[in-house]
């Protein structure tokens, strides 16, 4: 019975030692942001909640406005800078690793800002505390969940329509335009009119719409942009390892981009895309070059995977190579 009794104290002991030294699990430093899993609106949404209250003193956020079905257009603040840029993934339905890559984003800075730590040699807080990033993980929250949940996901008085935008298929797989068969990254007003290569109609991809911002989505992105006067943007895609860069810029803009979207090149290792004489537009950034004359980068993030979205297994590469992309262009925001 001693030795119980001794063995019971020194156990209970070892146990309050070891909390006291911080041996304990730190349910704080648990990664919350899983790039292993399929990631969805819903997981979206809990994970920007649960990230902001962890670490209050480096996240904020908000909704910028719904999707035409109902879903919130959030968007999350790193940081207290007065300046800021923004971020933005999943304009497209089957890039929806690119939300992944924006939330994983939020929580290691947001970690490294509440912690005081570097990554990768940059003073996250004393960054972030001068330009804040702005991300908007999700701007196509309605084809992301019919992307990866098919028809159930969506009213059922739409199933028709979509059927009939997806050529009669059922499966969504390769879906890339918002639930309203719009392609949101061919919605700006960025020489809108000479896109090439548009539908004509709404279908599952490609489709400019009928006039410039008649998607709720491309229109709560324009404005939230309008709001936050951003120095620069970085628009995620998911296919190609590449950096759009150029809209017609010239002269001493066209020398700063291209200094940029380089020194992004030899971080990344994509290849920038050289400049076309009529560059196709409507995208984000296109837009973004045209109307704030700043830099508005375009990055492809993996390999090309056919019609469909890229596999979880694309994620670590993609993050080693892009998880200090933001940080340096808040950098060149100073």
């Amino acid at each position: 019975m001693f030795y119980k009794n001794l063995f019971m104290s020194l156990f209970a002991f070892l146990i309050v030692f070891s909390g006291g030294l911080g041996l304990k699990e730190n349910t704080a430093s648990a990664s919350q942001v899983d790039p292993d899993t399929t990631y969805s609106y819903e997981r979206l949404t809990k994970d920007i909640k649960v990230l902001a209250e962890r670490y209050p003193e480096a996240i904020t956020y908000k909704s910028i406005g719904t999707s035409p079905y109902g879903r919130e257009l959030w968007a999350v603040k790193v940081g207290s800078g007065d300046k800021n840029i923004l971020v933005n993934g999943s304009h497209h339905a089957r890039e929806w690793l690119t939300s992944t890559l924006n939330m994983k984003m939020v929580e290691e800075y947001a970690k490294a800002y509440s912690n005081n730590t570097t990554i990768n040699g940059f003073q996250v807080r004393t960054l972030l505390n001068d330009v804040a990033i702005w991300f908007v993980p999700m701007v196509n929250p309605d084809g992301v969940t019919l992307q990866q949940q098919g028809l159930n996901a969506m009213p059922s008085s739409i199933h028709n329509d979509l059927i009939r935008m997806n050529d009669g298929m059922r499966d969504f797989t390769r879906w890339k335009a918002n639930a309203k068969g719009e392609d949101l990254n061919r919605q700006y007003p960025a020489d809108w009119e000479n896109i090439k290569y548009s539908s004509g109609k709404p279908y599952y991809k490609d489709f400019k719409g009928y006039y410039p911002m008649q998607a709720k989505e491309a229109r709560h992105l324009a404005s939230f942009t309008y709001e936050t006067g951003p120095r620069s943007t970085v628009a995620y895609h998911s296919a190609g390892q590449i950096v759009y860069w150029y809209f017609s810029q010239t002269g001493e803009q066209y020398d700063r981009d291209k200094r940029v979207a380089d020194n992004i090149s030899l971080i990344t290792g994509y290849k920038p895309v050289s400049p076309q004489p009529n560059p196709s537009g409507g995208g984000y950034t296109d837009w973004f070059v045209d109307e704030f004359k700043r830099v508005g980068l375009t990055i492809e993030i993996g390999a090309y995977p056919g019609q469909r979205h890229l596999p979880t297994s694309a994620f670590d590469q993609a993050w080693n190579k892009n998880k200090i992309v933001p940080l340096r262009m808040a950098e060149n925001a100073r």
